[in-house]
């Protein structure tokens, strides 16, 4: 120390800077290892986010493209073949529209970990946007395999979601293309498995089918029908017909079922069956449907006034309706609108319907009910008939599908079902409306077994309001 005292100022800071450069040196090493580091890992980052969708974590479109070109040279280097399916959400705009954004963004990400749960580590999903996946199958010798694959994949993701208070069930369509079969490019496969999918949309919820040539055709014509539709409201192209309900009783017509018909400009008049499937898919079924239960409560008005007894009017109600949070508020108002009491209004609805979200359908059915709206189970029989809904669910009355009206009273297993569904009706006190009835024979089977209500072409098709307001008083003779 005495040493270090007598030496001068500037050789005393030569042995401080000395001691003290390596911890400098080992300092900026580190500062700059770490921005390294960061740098390394905003660059990961910028390639993940270039290559993934962020509110899934699957690969986006871009990774999908690079990962089919990849896909594709090994099957063509192996002789292999390939399969792309293409998966759509169905009604997943009227979740949107009911539920708002962030509960479908929540929705997507359980489906698309419920998809990556259930894929091979051979198979890519990717995210192409919206509600639309794309998945690689890669790997498989025979069809059977990819059968598999895809029923896996059905399996696994359609099925009821829970997210915070509500219950959802997701259904989808898919499209399947395999290659070289289908196509021998990217653009070719995505393009054919987007048909095969829309041709499967128009089956039906929760279908998938494989690509065959003369779906195109089919698929053009179902588009061309989706933009027609969105102008046939305001062209006043739409006409509801009404089909008599009667009661056995008394011989009158105490109910009709409104029936949507459509003024095509160049296919003529078409029945829901043509279109209804294309309405749900595009969303317009909501606005065709809030115009058919007002044009139908009118027509009940006139009626009324006509006849000295009750009358109710039967109008069915689409899934993508049930689940709009403004439903019965605007069935309220459509009520106010007719002037009519609220028990002069059936909505009718299947049981596939209520099944899609039982513990929404649960609550908005009693809402009706509290309103004094009168509930009808539809095509009873053809869905998944639980009797514990009849219990559970504030049903008024159940609609006997007409397959099993056809072959009465000659097939004994159909007429052991009809007994069965009356016997139902009386012990749970629900009306019961047999639909179908076209000749005079399944007609007095019927009410000889206590079948009071009965619809079917025996009595009328279904007409246009005038006509049908003006037979409304007609009487019809029944046996007895």
């Amino acid at each position: 120390s005495v040493f270090l005292w007598s030496q001068p100022a500037s050789y005393i800071g030569l042995m401080f800077g000395l001691v003290l450069m390596p911890r400098f040196f080992l300092i900026m090493f580190e500062r700059l290892a770490d921005a390294n580091a960061k740098l390394k890992e905003q660059k990961e980052r910028a390639e993940y986010m270039a290559s993934h969708d962020t509110l899934t974590g699957l690969p986006n479109r871009a990774y999908l493209h690079t990962r089919l070109e990849q896909s594709l040279a090994r099957a063509r280097r192996g002789g292999q073949e390939l399969a792309i399916a293409f998966i759509d959400l169905d009604a997943f705009k009227s979740i949107n529209d009911s539920f708002g954004h962030e509960y479908g963004d929540y929705l997507l990400a359980q489906v698309a970990d419920a998809m990556r749960s259930v894929i091979r580590g051979s198979d890519t999903v990717s995210r192409l946007g919206g509600d639309e996946f794309v998945v690689v199958i890669e790997d498989f010798d025979d069809s059977r395999i990819l059968g598999t694959v895809i029923e896996r994949l059905f399996t696994c993701v359609g099925r009821y979601y829970t997210i915070g208070e509500y219950e959802t069930y997701v259904t989808w369509s898919c499209g399947v293309v395999v290659y070289p079969r289908d196509g021998s490019d990217i653009h070719t496969l995505l393009k054919h498995a987007d048909t095969a999918m829309y041709a499967a949309k128009s089956r039906g919820t929760n279908q998938y089918a494989f690509y065959d040539a003369s779906m195109s055709a089919l698929v053009s014509e179902q588009l061309a029908l989706r933009d027609e539709l969105r102008l046939a409201l305001d062209r006043n192209e739409f006409e509801v017909h009404y089909q008599p309900i009667v009661d056995a009783h008394s011989g009158r017509i105490t109910a009709a079922e409104a029936l949507l018909r459509w003024h095509h400009p160049q296919q003529g008049l078409l029945s829901p069956s043509t279109f209804i499937a294309v309405a749900e898919q595009s969303g317009a079924i909501s606005e065709i449907g809030h115009w058919v239960l007002g044009q139908a409560l009118r027509t009940a008005a006139i009626w009324q006034a006509k006849v000295d007894y009750p009358i109710t009017m039967h109008v069915n109600v689409s899934a993508h309706q049930l689940k709009q949070d403004s439903f019965v508020d605007e069935v309220k108002a459509l009520l106010v609108q007719s002037g009519l009491p609220s028990w002069v209004l059936d909505l009718e609805m299947t049981e596939s319907i209520l099944l899609e979200d039982a513990a929404r359908a649960e609550a908005l059915l009693a809402q009706l009910r509290d309103i004094g709206v009168r509930i009808a189970l539809d095509d009873f029989g053809t869905g998944f008939s639980s009797l514990s809904y009849l219990k559970r669910l504030p049903i008024d009355l159940i609609k006997i599908d007409k397959s099993f009206i056809d072959d009465v009273p000659d097939d004994p297993r159909d007429c052991a079902l009809v007994e069965v569904v009356l016997n139902i009706g009386e012990r749970f006190d629900n009306a019961i409306v047999a639909e179908g009835v076209e000749t005079p024979q399944q007609r007095d089977w019927l009410v000889a077994h206590g079948c009071r209500y009965l619809q079917g072409y025996l009595f009328s098709r279904a007409v246009p309001g005038a006509e049908f307001v003006a037979m409304s008083g007609e009487v019809f003779a029944f046996p007895g």
